[in-house]
């Protein structure tokens, strides 16, 4: 299993309005976030994983793999959530009342890759380092 644990700086998004807008997120959430850029600390504590996000919002989802979980989402929505890990892949399904995004975060070396989608349709890109 990959190791990664650690704090990731933020380096560029591409897409998020678009991927927020179709979420239904509000106007001056998606504006807001378009100036944020967070800061996203990974870390595992026997078998609960953490993922706490840091900046103009914070946000700490704390879960265990394979076990489908009520949350909220960083946008303030309700959802379900479900991770699974696969080597160097976490991959987290999240539905609510209007459908299933998928977030899936790619972990190589000091680089970490988050790819958002939204009923298999790509519409986000993010880009962080260690």
């Amino acid at each position: 299993m990959v190791n990664w644990s650690g704090k990731y700086k933020h380096v560029k998004t591409e897409g998020m309005d678009d991927y927020m807008k179709e979420l239904g997120v509000d106007f001056a959430t998606r504006t807001a976030a378009k100036a944020w850029s967070p800061d996203v600390e990974y870390k595992v504590e026997g078998d609960t994983y953490h993922i706490i996000t840091s900046g103009l919002k914070s946000h700490h989802a704390s879960f265990k793999l394979g076990v489908e979980q009520e949350e909220k989402s960083i946008d303030g929505r309700t959802v379900k959530s479900i991770y699974t890990l696969d080597g160097n892949t976490l991959t987290q399904i999240e539905k609510d009342g209007k459908g299933e995004s998928k977030i899936v975060r790619v972990f190589n070396g000091d680089d970490l890759t988050v790819v958002s989608s939204i009923q298999g349709s790509f519409l986000s890109y993010r880009k962080c380092n260690l």
